[in-house]
């Protein structure tokens, strides 16, 4: 896990973890990974993203899968309402 730049340069990882898992074919398994602000918020800035990278093997030929999602960050939208 690593930010990324608003230019698309992405920053050293600050997270890692390896999970060794045999999926059968045709099946799916989930890993989940949780993140807090306090790991992630000294690695972004207001405009930057969060790059997950995933990398896997089939264990027969030895073939390589990777896999890359981007989480953009929002700050939240504060609404006020003034009474009187």
């Amino acid at each position: 896990l690593c930010s990324v730049r608003y230019t698309g340069v992405a920053g050293a990882a600050f997270r890692q973890e390896q999970h060794r898992r045999t999926v059968p074919p045709g099946q799916e398994e989930t890993v989940t990974m949780t993140v807090t602000y306090t790991e992630y918020q000294p690695h972004v800035g207001d405009q930057d993203a969060l790059k997950l990278t995933v990398a896997g093997a089939v264990q027969e030929t030895g073939q390589v899968l990777a896999k890359e999602l981007r989480v953009r960050l929002h700050t939240p939208e504060l609404t006020l309402t003034v009474w009187g």
